[in-house]
């Protein structure tokens, strides 16, 4: 007990330490180097397995209460783009993850799920669950949600600042989001939280792939939309991943630390596929749906929902389609991905 309350302090005073400093996804990667420098130095670093299913539980409760009436609302509106956006991330998970698979000597779960453009805090943690190697899959993943944050914006900003943007697309009606002061009360938080439970505890014991939290995603969300009502506070998804991220760091030795300097060329591999998309997406969806340039390539670029809402602002894109499209990218990739990344691991039989 007191080796894992060690852990949990040392995971959670980094995380507040990186997040203070505003490095993406600060908490879980504080947490993860905390804990991992715990674990080589001293060797001490403990986190039960019960702590990656509460981490599951409230990362899936947290995304499915991200789903509003009005993304249901314009989905209509929004299926050709998310179509074309999902089945070119998904032949990017598979073609590069094949790709780093051949240059890398890793087992394929573990090079299909670094490809996978998920999140940070999730795909690790479900990687786990399939037997891949959660130090590399969570480093590679840090370095897509890295460069997708720090670099994908200005890339965006330069290749959209051009007279064929200006035709643009038609404009999306603002979405005004309202919630009364008890959409976010304690009986609230309390309803989600054991609705996501009871279901995530369902989807672990069913056995499947990601099950955890994608029973937890797919109850929340549906609780959400039949009652109108549901919520998950920041700080508790901020200490899911200071769970997520402590589990995580007990996972690296000092093995795990020396084969880090084999993963410099799947990460230009993997950052390659993801520009190449990028710029694909930015050409064609432009042409075949109603988003412009600069909105396509902000669907298309590999970091979280919510920092995504953040840099279209920045960038001058109000419209609430790209916001809706990454809340959708994120639900979807998190918990269908890794089944089809299992089927593809039955038929090639990795």
């Amino acid at each position: 007990m007191g080796t894992m309350l060690l852990t949990l302090l040392v995971g959670a005073v980094c995380g507040l330490l990186f997040y203070r400093l505003k490095v993406p996804g600060g908490m879980i990667v504080g947490a993860i180097i905390g804990t991992a420098a715990l674990n080589i130095g001293f060797g001490t670093a403990y986190m039960p397995g019960m702590a990656k299913t509460i981490a599951q539980i409230t990362a899936g409760a947290f995304i499915g209460c991200t789903v509003s009436k009005e993304v249901v609302q314009r989905l209509p509106r929004l299926l050709k783009p998310l179509f074309i956006l999902l089945g070119g991330y998904l032949i990017l998970n598979l073609v590069v993850g094949f790709i780093v698979y051949g240059i890398s000597g890793e087992k394929l779960v573990t090079c299909l799920m670094c490809c996978v453009p998920g999140g940070m805090s999730d795909i690790p943690i479900i990687a786990a669950d399939m037997g891949a190697s959660v130090p590399k899959v969570a480093v590679l993943q840090f370095v897509r949600m890295a460069v997708g944050i720090g670099f994908f914006p200005a890339m965006i900003a330069r290749a959209a600042a051009q007279p064929a943007d200006a035709a643009g697309a038609e404009a999306a009606p603002e979405v005004k989001k309202a919630s009364a002061p008890g959409d976010r009360g304690p009986g609230v938080i309390l309803a989600t939280v054991a609705v996501g439970t009871i279901f995530g505890f369902l989807g672990k014991a069913a056995g499947i792939p990601a099950g955890t939290i994608l029973f937890a995603t797919v109850s929340v969300l549906v609780f959400k939309l039949s009652l109108g009502r549901a919520y998950i506070p920041m700080w508790l998804k901020r200490v899911a991943q200071v769970l997520t991220g402590s589990y995580i760091g007990c996972c690296f030795g000092r093995q795990e630390l020396m084969e880090l300097k084999y993963l410099i060329l799947p990460a230009v591999v993997l950052l390659a596929g993801y520009f190449g998309n990028c710029f694909l997406m930015g050409w064609l969806l432009p042409r075949v749906t109603h988003l412009n340039r600069a909105e396509a390539m902000l669907i298309a670029t590999p970091a979280g929902a919510s920092d995504m809402a953040l840099i279209s602002s920045d960038l001058g894109v109000d419209n609430p389609d790209v916001t809706f499209l990454q809340v959708l990218r994120m639900i979807i990739v998190v918990t269908v991905f890794p089944h089809i990344v299992n089927l593809v691991l039955h038929l090639v039989g990795g």
